[in-house]
C-alpha cells in the first residue's frame, strides 16, 4: 500500500514537472536574477561583467530619481479618472442589464467584446482613429460640424491624458460591467419586494438597498483595475510613446525606457521591484477586503 502511494506520488511529480519547469525558468528565476541584478551596475552599453554596487541603486532611486517619481504620479493621474469612468459606466450598464428579462446574455457578450481586444490591438485601432487628417474621430467631428481645422488628441498633455484615458474605459469598462452585474445578481430579491412594501422609491431601494450590499464588489473591482493599470505599458508605448513631455510616461513605460534606452539593466530592475512592492501592498489590501468579506458573510 505504501509502495502504490508512493507510485502515485511519483506520478503526480512527472505530470506536474513541466509545469514546474515553466514556472522555474520564466518565473522564478528572473524574479531571484532581477534581484541580484538591483546590486549591481549591470549597464548594457558596456556590457559585462557587472560590479558591485550594494544599495547604490535603491539610494539614487530614493533620492535623486525624480522622473520615477513623476512617472507614478502621471501613472495615477491616468488611473483615478479611468477607473471612476469605469466605474460609473460598469454600475450603469450592469444596473440595466439587471432590470432586462430578455436577451441579456447576448447582450453582455457583445458588451464584453472590447475587453477581448488583446492591448496592442486596441492601441492601434484607437491610434488610427485618433489620427490628425485621416482619423476616423476628426472625420466624423467635421462631418457633424463639429470641428473645421484637424484636431490633433495628442497635441498637449491634458488632451494625451484623456485620449488615453477614454481608450482604457473603453477597452475594461466591461470587466467592471461583468464583476458588477454578478454582484447585482447575488442580492436577494426578496430584499427589494420589502422595500415596495415599505414604500421605497427606486432611488432609495439602491441608496440602502442595493448600494450597501454591492460595496465589497465595487472595492474588489477597483483593487483588481488598478493592480491592472499599475502595469499599464502597451497602450502608452503605441499610443503616445509617453508623450508630450512625458506626461503619459507611467512608471511602468519609464522603466522600459531606462533598461532599454538607457540600458541601465540594474537600475530598472530596481525600478522593477519598487512597482512590485507597489503591486505587492495593493494585492495585501485585496486580500483584506476578501476576508472581510468572507467574515461577515460567516
Amino acid at each position: 500500500m505504501f509502495r502504490a502511494k508512493l507510485s502515485a506520488r511519483r506520478e503526480a511529480y512527472y505530470f506536474a514537472s513541466p509545469a514546474l519547469f515553466l514556472i522555474v525558468a520564466f518565473i522564478i528565476f528572473p524574479l531571484l536574477y532581477s534581484f541580484y541584478l538591483t546590486f549591481q551596475n549591470y549597464d548594457l552599453a558596456i556590457g559585462p561583467p557587472s560590479e558591485y554596487v550594494g544599495v547604490d541603486n535603491y539610494r539614487e532611486l530614493f533620492s535623486d530619481d525624480y522622473r520615477f517619481w513623476r512617472s507614478w504620479l502621471n501613472t495615477f493621474i491616468i488611473i483615478f479618472p479611468a477607473i471612476t469612468l469605469q466605474l460609473l459606466l460598469g454600475l450603469g450598464i450592469a444596473l440595466l442589464l439587471n432590470r432586462i428579462p430578455r436577451g441579456k446574455a447576448l447582450i453582455t457578450s457583445l458588451l464584453i467584446i472590447p475587453s477581448m481586444v488583446s492591448p496592442v490591438s486596441a492601441a492601434m485601432v484607437w491610434r488610427m482613429l485618433y489620427g490628425v487628417k485621416y482619423g476616423g474621430i476628426n472625420n466624423f467631428f467635421r462631418q457633424v460640424g463639429v470641428l473645421d481645422v484637424y484636431f490633433d488628441w495628442f497635441a498637449t498633455p491634458a488632451l494625451a491624458i484623456f485620449s488615453t484615458v477614454m481608450v482604457e474605459v473603453w477597452h475594461n469598462t466591461s470587466f467592471m460591467m461583468i464583476v458588477l452585474l454578478a454582484g447585482l445578481q447575488s442580492i436577494p430579491q426578496e430584499l427589494y419586494e420589502a422595500g415596495e412594501v415599505d414604500g421605497a422609491s427606486a432611488w432609495q431601494k439602491f441608496w440602502y438597498i442595493t448600494l450597501p450590499l454591492l460595496k465589497f464588489t465595487m472595492i474588489v473591482a477597483l483593487l483588481i483595475r488598478m493592480i491592472d493599470l499599475t502595469k499599464l505599458f502597451s497602450l502608452i508605448f503605441l499610443l503616445t510613446f509617453g508623450g508630450p513631455g512625458g506626461a503619459t510616461q507611467t512608471v511602468a513605460f519609464n522603466t522600459y525606457l531606462v533598461g532599454f534606452r538607457d540600458f541601465r539593466i540594474s537600475y530598472a530592475s530596481t525600478m522593477s521591484y519598487i512597482i512590485v512592492v507597489g503591486v505587492f501592498f495593493l494585492t495585501l489590501i485585496f486580500q483584506k477586503v476578501s476576508r472581510f468579506r468572507e467574515g461577515e458573510e460567516a
